[in-house]
């Protein structure tokens, strides 16, 4: 069962010796404060929106810098088959999104173990859990290197196979101010995006890039080409999955300020990533932490490393989303890292 954000939240810190630091909320492993320094700057910026109070957190339905699970982004119809037996989950909607009506942003993580520059949590889901199956025990590695960089550790076990899919939703503006990311410039390594229908959901059909309004790979700012594909009309903006080559060793997205000073470079193993532009965050009027000004659409962007969205039914591409097993457990990572 959910517990409030209300419910006595417990915030960590670590930091580097550089004046990086982040504070992790033990109520979905959220990412309360992600500060990184900028030259020539006399304090850090806080590069993630959210509220000034970790009690405040359950005002905002954005699933603000949160660990999300079971699995992270939609399944259609809310159900999947596995083995000849379907599971229904209780999304509360017709698709299934984060997991469902309680998904793990919500849940009490415990804290396992850390040190100054480690943090690492633990949640366990019972079999039956919004509707899948198999007993999964999660455990979350949050690490700061004196690199800038912050590394989220994923790993998922479980007694019986099952889909899981593990990130973070975190929402960055690297202005380190309430303000727009429309001018934020964004380079992509994928030449391939997901088409989606009305309802967010895959087609299975994938797009080719091609120098259109999904084409980063020059880079461009997020302005440029905002709102100038039919894709983008029912979701108010980019939410589209981007294919990648899912090398822990390679940048697969690059995120520079309008400024200029700060560049955060994203890396993970997962072979897809969401790339959302915030385009509902208005819809909630949340007061942002620093001005008491209600946040904006397009305020911040959310890059979500994942498997495909709607891969239990999307069989074509079922090696690179593979199920978890007891014999085959989750094993995922996300690398920031600011320049």
């Amino acid at each position: 069962m959910a517990l409030r954000f209300s419910q006595n939240p417990q915030l960590n810190t670590i930091s580097n010796s550089k004046g990086m630091s982040v504070t992790i909320m033990d109520i979905g492993a959220t990412i309360f404060s992600l500060k990184v320094p900028v030259q020539g700057e006399a304090a850090p910026r806080e590069v993630v929106l959210g509220l000034d109070e970790p009690e405040k957190w359950d005002t905002q339905h954005c699933y603000f810098n949160a660990t999300i699970g079971r699995f992270a982004n939609r399944i259609g119809m809310s159900e999947f088959e596995l083995d000849g037996v379907t599971y229904k989950l209780n999304s509360g909607a017709r698709h299934c999104l984060h997991g469902g009506v309680d998904g793990f942003d919500k849940r009490r993580f415990k804290l396992l173990d850390r040190d100054d520059h480690s943090l690492t949590y633990t949640l366990h889901s019972d079999d039956g859990d919004m509707g899948f199956p198999g007993n999964f025990e999660l455990t979350v590695v949050y690490r700061i290197t004196e690199d800038n960089e912050l590394l989220m550790e994923y790993t998922g076990r479980t007694d019986k196979k099952t889909y899981g899919c593990i990130t973070n939703h975190a929402y960055f503006n690297l202005n380190g101010k309430n303000s727009s990311v429309l001018n934020h410039t964004v380079t992509m390594k994928s030449d391939k995006y997901m088409e989606l229908d009305g309802d967010s959901i895959p087609t299975g059909k994938l797009v080719d890039v091609n120098g259109g309004a999904f084409d980063f790979r020059k880079g461009k700012t997020i302005l440029q080409d905002f709102r100038k594909d039919p894709q983008m009309l029912s979701c108010g903006g980019y939410d589209h999955p981007f294919l990648i080559k899912g090398d822990i060793n390679e940048a697969f997205i690059t995120l520079t300020s309008e400024d200029d000073k700060l560049c955060m470079e994203v890396y993970t193993d997962y072979p897809a990533f969401q790339f959302y532009t915030g385009n509902y965050v208005g819809d909630d009027r949340i007061t942002a932490r620093d001005d008491n000004r209600l946040y904006q659409n397009q305020s911040a962007v959310c890059i979500e490393p994942e498997f495909y969205p709607d891969c239990p039914h999307l069989e074509e591409f079922k090696d690179l989303n593979p199920v978890v097993t007891p014999e085959a457990p989750l094993k995922k990572s996300i690398i920031l890292k600011f320049i």
